[in-house]
């Protein structure tokens, strides 16, 4: 006898239906409530008058994005100085993070694993005591100074100097470089390298014309991560360059509380999200372009 549908069938079936809906408007909920909705109230602060000892009150105002993009002071000290860090910090940790990752992924399987977990480890220190430990080596007297004293490149100042600041950003993207890069490269097919090398190419010619262009999505991964990360970077610049290397991240907490102009920090967060995305952009163009001519 066939079987029929009760009531129940069908309230069982609504129910499932809710679940299935719920568990897609939650992620949707969740991104809306805390990203745009303060990314919203960021907006709407930029676009807000200031007033010494008042809250900040919407007039539309575009005063404080001319005085940020307009002033030679901010455009040296921050945005030139938050681009040239950024840039330079995940160049020299592509450099380093592809031939980590390049190592860990020629390696057999359980000794990659073992030096995977092992970067991904280092994620899980605190930023703080991370740089701390670069502290006490880069700091006056300290290992590294001491090392390059002894050579006769001392003595030579590197906290608190944009190249502290270099080499703590640098310290801090290379397990993101490295990581979605050891993937990729242990997915490339061996059979591709011995097909080029039979062909007479030799190591280095099959680097460039086989390996590394297969590697690109974990190379435009791994820096896009690491630009983003240390374009809106703030503990760094504030504990290793001691107030005197400004980025964007920093002098808009500097604008906030010590300064209480909402407003302008606002403003200054809103450029370095767009310049973020600016440069993004014309990365990810450039990148396309290179691969499509190379091919």
């Amino acid at each position: 006898m066939p079987r029929t549908d009760g009531p129940g069938d069908g309230a069982l079936a609504r129910a499932g239906g809710l679940i299935a809906r719920g568990s897609l408007f939650l992620p949707f909920a969740f991104v809306a409530l805390f990203f745009f909705v303060p990314m919203g109230w960021l907006i709407a602060t930029s676009l807000s008058s200031h007033e010494l000892g008042s809250a900040p009150r919407f007039t539309g105002t575009l005063e404080h994005y001319a005085r940020f993009w307009t002033d030679p002071f901010y455009l040296e000290t921050a945005l030139w100085t938050t681009i040239k860090l950024s840039v330079l910090s995940t160049v020299f940790a592509l450099i380093i993070g592809y031939v980590l990752a390049y190592y860990i992924a020629g390696l057999p399987s359980n000794r990659r694993g073992l030096l995977t977990s092992l970067v991904v480890v280092s994620l899980s220190v605190n930023i703080v005591i991370r740089i701390f430990g670069l502290n006490v080596l880069l700091m006056n007297g300290g290992l590294v100074t001491g090392a390059l004293g002894l050579i006769g490149l001392g003595p030579m100042r590197i906290m608190y100097t944009e190249l502290g600041v270099l080499i703590g950003l640098v310290q801090i993207a290379v397990p993101y470089v490295v990581l979605p890069l050891i993937g990729v490269l242990a997915a490339i097919d061996p059979a591709l390298k011995e097909a080029a090398a039979s062909v007479g190419a030799g190591r280095q010619r099959t680097f460039w014309a086989v390996t590394f262009p297969l590697s690109l999505p974990g190379v435009v991964a791994g820096t896009l991560i690491a630009f983003t990360l240390n374009a809106a970077a703030f503990a760094i610049p504030s504990l290793m360059g001691g107030g005197r290397v400004r980025m964007m991240g920093m002098m808009a907490y500097e604008q906030a509380t010590i300064q209480g102009n909402f407003p302008f920090a606002a403003a200054i967060g809103i450029s370095l999200t767009v310049l973020s995305i600016v440069v993004t952009a014309i990365y990810l163009v450039a990148v396309r372009r290179i691969f499509r001519t190379s091919r």
